[in-house]
């Protein structure tokens, strides 16, 4: 969840994370887990983490692995909160990626930047300062995930900041220009392009005045949830079936798997 989003979400704390975000992290894992090389306590530097709910969720899935998260938006008392509550954890909060890096002593194993990069101006800039750094070698892995398609452009990118959407040609060029080699791309939650083509469509024709978003404004109980998220978990299952056969689905999200060019 971004940090703007989590002022909403934090404003009532019956709410339950959107099946969006459980779904998404669900298929984050398993990317992870088809591409992770170095796999003895490996080291996660999240760019863009937002409140940290990826790497506390993945370091229960990589219980040795050791987590550097970093976000320009926390602030000081961001920082003293995660640092007390994950004091013995492996999970590290900055508000820099100079000082993240600065503290890590090995090699990077994953550099994750999800749903963060539609969020600069400057997005060949971003990745640029991400890729200079120190502790990647050629088994790092870069798992970049964005919004797709411009034409999806809604109220919705408007209230999170957005800059754009990409196309899977759009965002290999930007990770090709900042000196990243593609190991693997597409797209995933096909299902949500239908819903978001009607949310374009009555925007064009009645004009959005909410200034939530869904994910923070989540209220569906237990069941609902669980429901939505399985069906998006389905969704990218399916998707991804069909690009082991060679095929090229769309979907309302877009990814890339890259490494550092020799």
């Amino acid at each position: 969840m971004d940090l703007t989003e989590l002022s909403e979400h934090q404003k009532d704390a019956t709410l339950s994370r959107h099946p969006w975000e459980q779904a998404r992290l669900a298929f984050v894992y398993k990317k992870i887990k088809k591409h992770l090389i170095i796999k003895e306590s490996p080291v996660f530097l999240d760019v863009g983490s937002g409140d940290t709910f990826v790497a506390e969720a993945l370091l229960e899935q990589f219980p040795d692995g050791i987590f550097y998260c970093v976000d320009t938006a926390f602030t000081d008392e961001h920082i003293q909160y995660y640092s007390e509550k994950y004091q013995n954890q492996n999970i590290h909060v900055f508000n820099s990626l100079e000082t993240a890096v600065s503290n890590i002593h090995t090699n990077i194993a994953f550099v994750l930047a999800l749903d963060v990069m539609e969020h600069v101006a400057d997005d060949h800039a971003f990745l640029k300062s991400i890729e200079v750094l120190n502790h990647f070698t050629n088994d790092t892995r870069f798992l970049i995930t964005v919004p797709a398609f411009q034409s999806l452009f809604t109220n919705h990118d408007v209230v999170l900041g957005h800059y754009k959407r990409y196309t899977n040609k759009t965002l290999e060029n930007v990770t090709k220009n900042a000196s990243l080699e593609t190991v693997f791309k597409g797209y995933f939650f096909t299902s949500l392009l239908f819903p978001r083509a009607l949310i374009k469509l009555k925007e064009s024709i009645i004009k959005p005045k909410n200034h939530t978003t869904a994910i923070a404004a989540w209220r569906g109980g237990n069941f609902i949830t669980q429901l939505y998220k399985n069906i998006l978990i389905f969704d990218f299952s399916v998707t991804t079936c069909l690009e082991n056969i060679h095929l090229k689905p769309i979907g309302l999200s877009n990814y890339i798997v890259c490494k550092k060019r020799v």
